[in-house]
């Protein structure tokens, strides 16, 4: 006989023993479950006929079920027992998973659903049917409690097993799609509401009006739908983006006790800090917010213990109390402390003392200074790269959301999509103005936005209840007023500097040491140090500009235009790591200086600016810029035509070489031979001799060969009498150029010769390279192929060494035109491909006369070889490579 320990119908109808599980012949495993259906009250044999046989009783019922109450006995005993009329199962003092489970028994008692694999009638199939409800209603509470507590993930993983069990029920539902929308899935939410509308409609139903709002909610990411936080105030619009600032900060609070969150104005410091407390949540006992922003004096124990809700006690210092009394895990968030940086500081340093289960987060223009403080910076949102309109960038994703808030809800239209790009870089990505901007957006177009932008400070205003987020100006005034003075003068002068800057022309512009001033005005994040350079922000530029008194204006242009002159009247040079540093030095200052020109045309004195655009010349040509060199130098030679002779030649051959350069010949030789007349007047000879050898080039590109060869004979005759080896080298270069292009090899070859020889002897790498790609050319026309190979991949490593994209093209050419000839009109073909395309980019076309006839020639040569869809793919090809995979692939 089994010892019966236990009834189970949570999952396939079954009784345990001390031996195990009993073994039951269906009919009386069916009689047992009618029997535990009724809970021990009594079941007739009228009804038990019914349970057993629904569709109807043989006429050997009554025989029969006799005999499967004796097998049903034989297996539970004495707790199978005679009733009047019928029968009772005894389930005193016996486990039995129902009434467990009825009692707040755990669901993991269910094993699949109620009284599975049993056949029955009416009171099992109603028992199955309420414990089912039961079993749901119980998973709801606990997936809502799940919810409340921040366990989002967990509640998601079970949900989703419980709604593909029951894929129409809406209670879970609802509940799946609120837990993935706070895990972070969005997208999966909307597909369980899709799976259960499916369902729905195979059952001849649909969603209810709140599963239909909740989809919607989230199809528009609505704040109300975040876990509400005790002690967190509630969102007043959605989060947008920052994924990868969120991680960094949730393992930086859950590594370190002190985390103070740095940045500008208008960064989101708060917003960042208070969305990381949502997400933490659940790890802590607690979460509280301390705001100090409007606290002005006294100590701050009383603020902390209103924002904890602990009340003083009588004769207990505040702090003391809060300290005592705020145990557990508790995450506090100390908001806008710099203006009470100190006390603060002071706060924090106690309460990380007195309170061992304590995360403080900071959020402050200025770190705290405490020891084991750990500095989080926060800048502006992602925005996309200059000539792009990414809308999935996550200033451009704020400032559309915004936006269809300010419209009603109709978003960026796509032709907007590009202008918005455009001014979310403008506006350094920072929330603050980009919510301002996109609130205009009721009564201006996002162009008309963009045209205001040099008067940023008053078109970003809004109507925050925060007084400090009500312009942009309100926001770093905050800021402005917490530095000392010459923290406040050192900032409004660097209000000047359009871009990045160094120390060295700081220190130019504010006339003394600027190291600890700078120090501070980066620490207060009023500056950024990034990549070892300083930079202001716009926004904070445009405000420091407008800070800028007349006479502190002048005094700082003056200084800046002096330093600039003094720079770029040193040539740059010839050495190839020192060029190409060059090149990424003036790059980088490029915005400053041409601010600096500007001014000194406009305000400043115009012979300074011609002065600074004249030694910018080499970096616009290098740069492809040809056509804003030309700009700049166009406007200061209008503005300063009394300027001395030898500064307006330097000028006027710069000028004349941009024009060449971009196509031009006409206008370059008009520069020129102003140029040559210039420096003839004043008596010149190192000016003439330069203007004689830019004339001679440009004579050669209209292919006017007589001009230009007296241009070099004389350029010549003038380098030797002076013994100016660089210029005889270059006018040597130059004349047999002329030569080669009248077909006259035998005199250009000597000439090319003795170029090299002097760029070499010089160290004039430059040189070097263009007379080496002269003499593979020379090489190439007398069908010596290999030397012209080996003369124009050293050319090309020269070019390459000096960051000299247009000589790199005259290489990538004349190997192209040599792999043509050596049979490979495919290779020839694809390296000319890619030359067009990067010179269309540069600006700079070619102009030498032979040089462009036997390109046309090689490519002409190149596609007769070749079907018109291998040329097609040759191009598809060209497309996906750049520049300097070509370079790297053939100096391999």
């Amino acid at each position: 006989m089994w010892r019966v320990l236990r009834f189970e119908v949570l999952g396939p109808v079954r009784v345990t023993g001390d031996a195990g599980e009993v073994t039951l012949p269906p009919k009386p495993r069916t009689l047992l479950a009618v029997l535990l259906a009724a809970r021990g009250r009594p079941v007739t044999v009228e009804r038990l006929l019914t349970e057993l046989w629904p569709d109807g009783a043989p006429s050997t019922a009554n025989a029969t079920l006799q005999m499967h109450v004796s097998a049903l006995r034989k297996a539970v005993g004495d707790r199978m027992r005679t009733a009047p009329g019928g029968y009772q199962l005894d389930l005193t003092g016996v486990g039995f998973d129902a009434t467990e489970f009825e009692q707040g028994g755990p669901l993991v008692l269910w094993r699949g659903n109620a009284y599975e694999g049993v056949t029955a009638g009416p009171s099992v199939a109603a028992d199955a049917a309420r414990l089912h409800e039961l079993r749901l209603a119980t998973r709801l509470r606990w997936a809502e409690r799940e919810l409340e507590e921040g366990r989002h993930v967990t509640a998601a993983v079970q949900l989703a097993g419980w709604s593909a069990e029951q894929p129409a029920g809406e209670g879970l539902a609802r509940l799946l799609m609120l837990a993935l929308y706070r895990s972070g899935r969005a997208g999966d939410a909307l597909g369980a509401f899709t799976r259960t509308t499916r369902a729905l409609k195979e059952l001849g139903a649909r969603p209810g009006g709140e599963l239909d709002a909740l989809a919607e909610a989230v199809r528009r990411q609505d704040p109300i739908l975040d876990r509400p936080v005790p002690g967190l105030p509630a969102q007043r619009n959605r989060f947008i983006g920052r994924r990868a600032e969120l991680d960094r900060l949730l393992d930086l609070i859950g590594t370190s006790r002190l985390v103070s969150v740095v940045g500008p104005g208008g960064a989101g410091k708060t917003r960042i800090s208070l969305e990381v407390a949502r997400e933490a949540a659940a790890d802590y006992d607690s979460v509280h917010i301390v705001e100090l922003a409007e606290h002005r004096d006294g100590p701050l124990g009383a603020r902390l213990a209103a924002a904890t809700g602990i009340r003083e006690e009588p004769g207990v210092p505040v702090l003391e109390t809060v300290i005592g009394q705020l145990s557990g895990r508790v995450l506090l968030i100390l908001d806008n402390c710099e203006h009470v940086r100190d006390a603060a500081a002071e706060l924090a340093h106690a309460l990380l003392a007195g309170c061992p289960g304590l995360r403080l987060v900071a959020t402050s223009r200025e770190q705290l200074g405490l020891p084991g403080e750990v500095i989080f910076t926060l800048g502006g949102l992602a925005t996309p790269g200059p000539g792009a309109s990414d809308p999935h960038s996550d200033a451009v994703r704020l400032f559309a959301d915004r936006v269809a808030a300010a419209r009603g809800g109709a978003g960026l239209t796509p032709a907007e999509q590009a202008v918005a790009a455009e001014l979310c870089r403008r506006l350094d990505g920072l929330p603050l103005a980009i919510e301002l901007a996109a609130a205009r957006l009721r009564a201006l177009a996002v162009t008309e936005i963009m045209s205001r932008l040099d008067r940023r400070l008053d078109l970003l205003t809004g109507n925050s209840p925060v007084a400090r987020h009500q312009t942009m100006r309100a926001a770093i005034d905050w800021g402005y007023d917490l530095l000392d003075l010459p923290q406040q003068r050192l900032l409004r002068l660097l209000g000047v500097f359009a871009g990045g800057f160094d120390l060295t022309v700081v220190a130019e512009v504010y006339g003394d040491d600027p190291l600890d001033p700078l120090t501070q005005l980066v620490d207060r994040s009023m500056v950024e140090w990034r990549d070892g350079r300083y930079r202001l922000i716009e926004t904070i530029r445009a405000y420091a500009r407008e800070r800028l008194d007349a006479t502190e204006r002048v005094r700082a242009y003056d200084r800046l235009v002096d330093f600039l002159e003094r720079r770029l009247a040193v040539p740059p040079p010839t050495d190839g790591p020192q060029h190409a540093a060059w090149l990424s030095g003036i790059a980088a200052d490029h915005d400053t200086i041409v601010a600096a020109i500007d001014w000194s045309l406009r305000d400043g004195d115009p012979e300074r600016g011609l002065a600074v655009a004249s030694g910018m010349w080499w970096y616009w040509w290098v740069a492809g810029r040809m056509i804003e060199g030309r700009e700049w130098l166009g406007r200061a030679l209008d503005a300063a035509p009394a300027a001395p002779p030898g500064l307006r030649g330097r000028a006027l051959r710069a000028a004349a070489a941009l024009a060449r350069n971009s196509g031009d010949l006409a206008q370059a030789r008009k520069l020129g031979e102003q140029c040559l007349t210039t420096f003839r007047e004043a008596g010149d000879r190192t000016g003439e001799l330069a203007a004689l050898n830019n004339l001679l080039i440009t004579a050669q590109a209209q292919e006017d060969y007589p001009a230009s060869l007296e241009f070099g004979q004389a350029a010549i005759a003038a380098a030797e009498e002076a013994s100016d080896a660089r210029m005889l080298a270059a006018a040597s270069n130059n004349t047999a150029g002329t030569l080669r292009c009248m077909g006259r090899l035998d005199e250009a070859e000597p000439l090319f010769t003795r170029a090299l020889a002097g760029f070499r002897e010089l160290g004039d790498r430059r040189g070097e390279a263009a007379a080496l790609t002269n003499l593979s050319t020379t090489d190439r026309r007398r069908g010596r192929l290999a030397p012209a190979r080996s003369a124009m991949l050293e050319a090309l490593a020269i070019y390459t060494e000096l960051s000299i994209t247009e000589g790199q093209l005259d290489a990538v050419e004349g190997l192209a035109q040599l792999d043509i000839l050596d049979g490979d009109a495919a290779g020839g073909l694809r390296l000319l491909a890619v030359a067009e395309r990067e010179r269309a980019a540069l600006g700079a076309p070619s102009f030498t006369p032979d040089e462009v006839s036997d390109k046309e020639s090689a490519e002409a040569n190149a596609r007769s070889g070749l079907g018109t869809g291998e040329v097609a793919a040759i191009y598809r090809e060209a497309n996906a490579l750049t520049l300097s995979e070509v370079v790297a692939a053939l100096l391999g």
